[in-house]
């Protein structure tokens, strides 16, 4: 069968790999969808560490039952999803369906785990999640991100974000693009979003975005005191992950404020702490998803409630995706936001 295989920064390659075969209570997932993380981009330029060489990468996975032993509740030909954080389901944290805090828990298409980016992949039937069949593909490997964006909302309490006068999203990626929609459905007002990048801050304004901001263009802080009459904002969600983006989150916010941290490029940043102690402002990190917030996220898939259209920019063979790592490398005006590779 074909992967694309990682061998080290800037270096990725379609190869002849061998197909798995499945264990006992696994499912061998013939791939139909998977899509292009911002982190896989970074591991692709050698930035992060967190990608091992050689090693197929990929977590964003959706696929149809190729082969389903006799333990499985699902069956050959099944439309399905796989949740990529292969968690023990013992420790004190699986315990309280903390799944992402999980210590001895593998991810999909990270340092030495092969992931998705292949024709097949064999996976433990627990991770495997039913799709409906009105679900395409390239909507059902977008579980994945948006389950990250899910995660990031529910890190503050839902009446909290309705009661919220000001909300800003620095950062119109993919994640910030798909907070943007689920703080929409759970019933905040005045969304801010804060973007370099021309065309993104109008798919955030598609998608409903209140205000934008271009920090190019505009000097930050005199932007949010206008849109806010001088209030600054109740909560800040960072979907970049660089210094700069971050302290513009903690910029934005009033006294006592809240800053949910979800991007996760920079390792070290520097940050005002006169400011953050002497106003009271918290600071959440939010860190992947948990099961549930996973299945949650399906769920609003499948209940039609988030727009794909406006992220998804290219849908590209896999055998094409060496071209494609070449172009998100490129992506300097940002056009681009989610590629998705197809069998």
């Amino acid at each position: 069968m074909k992967a694309l295989v990682y061998k080290g920064p800037e270096k990725i390659e379609l190869e002849d790999v061998q197909k798995p075969a499945p264990k006992e209570d696994e499912l061998l997932i013939k791939i139909m969808a998977v899509g292009i993380c911002g982190s896989d981009i970074q591991g692709y330029l050698g930035k992060t560490g967190r990608r091992t060489p050689p090693m197929i990468m990929g977590h964003e996975l959706a696929g149809v039952v190729e082969v389903a032993g006799d333990n499985s509740k699902l069956r050959k030909g099944d439309k399905v999803v796989i949740y990529p954080k292969l968690y023990c389901g013992s420790c004190d944290y699986c315990k309280v369906g903390l799944t992402n805090m999980c210590p001895e828990a593998e991810f999909l298409g990270v340092l030495e785990k092969n992931g998705g980016m292949t024709e097949y992949i064999t996976i433990h039937k627990d991770y495997v999640l039913k799709v409906n069949e009105d679900v395409s593909f390239k909507e059902a490997c977008m579980v994945e991100p948006l389950a990250v964006a899910y995660r990031a909302t529910n890190r503050v309490e839902t009446v909290n974000i309705q009661n919220a006068k000001y909300l800003i999203v620095v950062g119109a990626g993919t994640i910030g693009l798909l907070i943007l929609q689920v703080l929409k459905l759970k019933g905040s007002k005045n969304i801010i979003v804060s973007e370099l990048c021309d065309g993104r801050l109008e798919k955030a304004k598609e998608l409903r975005a209140d205000f934008t901001i271009d920090p190019r263009k505009n000097d930050f802080l005199s932007r949010i005191k206008e849109i806010t009459e001088g209030n600054l904002v109740d909560y800040s969600f960072e979907a970049v992950g660089f210094s700069t983006s971050a302290c513009q989150s903690l910029k934005a916010l009033r006294k006592c404020g809240t800053a949910v941290w979800i991007g996760n490029a920079q390792k070290i940043i520097e940050a005002n702490m006169q400011r953050i102690v002497t106003n009271e402002i918290n600071i959440k990190g939010s860190f992947i998803y948990t099961k549930a917030d996973f299945i949650n996220s399906l769920k609003l898939i499948e209940a039609r409630k988030i727009n794909f259209e406006s992220i998804i920019s290219l849908e590209e063979k896999l055998e094409n995706g060496e071209e494609m790592f070449k172009r998100l490398k490129e992506n300097k005006d940002g056009k681009l936001i989610k590629v998705i590779l197809r069998s």
